[in-house]
């Protein structure tokens, strides 16, 4: 099974103090989610990686699903969402076999008995693509726990893209994304995010300093 990781800043903080995070990350293919990693990697390597969102990549899957006759699983979100994502997306993507479930009511707590219905679940349709809407870290957590029993050929964590889905929250304009600014209309428009953008600061700060301490050793 391949594990894909979209890294945004809130990932990279969350890895320096959560070693399991981190030995998930540096096991995974990971890609730029975020403007943040992207200037990161300029500032300190003085290349740009490419920056992939995560719904982008997450719909594309379902459009490969669709074009090859595939399955794809969603797995978590708020009550109601996934079902209702899922009934969109096969709107959208017709040949694209998709199933969802709602999964444990708290995954931070999950109990032995709601992960085993889950991947019961899951295995009963072997999905090529399993798409897992627990928010960060957990949803990367949860697909590395239980990789030995999982008959999935790609796992991703996906964030809120179910609900972008879904339409439960206002999808940020395109043009606002582009400008790196998606954390600010979050803000906006979902104001408890407020906490998880002080650490997109901090990741700022630590770069720079880090970019600092890099041109003093090479003085």
């Amino acid at each position: 099974m391949l594990h894909v990781a979209t890294v945004n800043p809130e990932y990279l903080m969350e890895a320096r103090g959560n070693s399991k995070f981190k030995e998930i990350l540096t096991q995974s293919l990971c890609v730029a989610d975020g403007h943040g990693v992207v200037w990161a990697t300029k500032i300190l390597l003085g290349t740009e990686a490419p920056r992939i969102s995560g719904v982008e990549l997450a719909e594309k899957m379902i459009e490969l699903a669709h074009d090859r006759g595939e399955k794809v699983f969603l797995l978590g979100a708020s009550l109601g969402t996934g079902e209702k994502a899922a009934r969109l997306m096969s709107k959208k993507y017709p040949q694209a076999q998709i199933s969802w479930y709602e999964g444990a009511k708290t995954v931070k707590v999950e109990k032995s008995e709601e992960a085993s219905m889950t991947i019961a679940k899951i295995n009963s349709i072997e999905p090529d693509y399993l798409l897992v809407a627990y928010g960060s870290p957990w949803q990367d957590l949860w697909i590395e726990e239980n990789r030995p029993y999982l008959r999935v050929r790609v796992a991703m964590g996906v964030g809120g893209a179910l609900d972008e889905w879904a339409g439960t929250v206002k999808v940020c304009p395109v043009w606002v994304d582009k400008l790196g600014m998606k954390w600010l209309w979050r803000v906006v428009h979902e104001p408890w995010r407020w906490r998880r953008v002080m650490r997109v600061w901090q990741f700022g700060l630590l770069v720079l300093w880090q970019k600092i301490q890099n041109l003093w050793n090479q003085g």
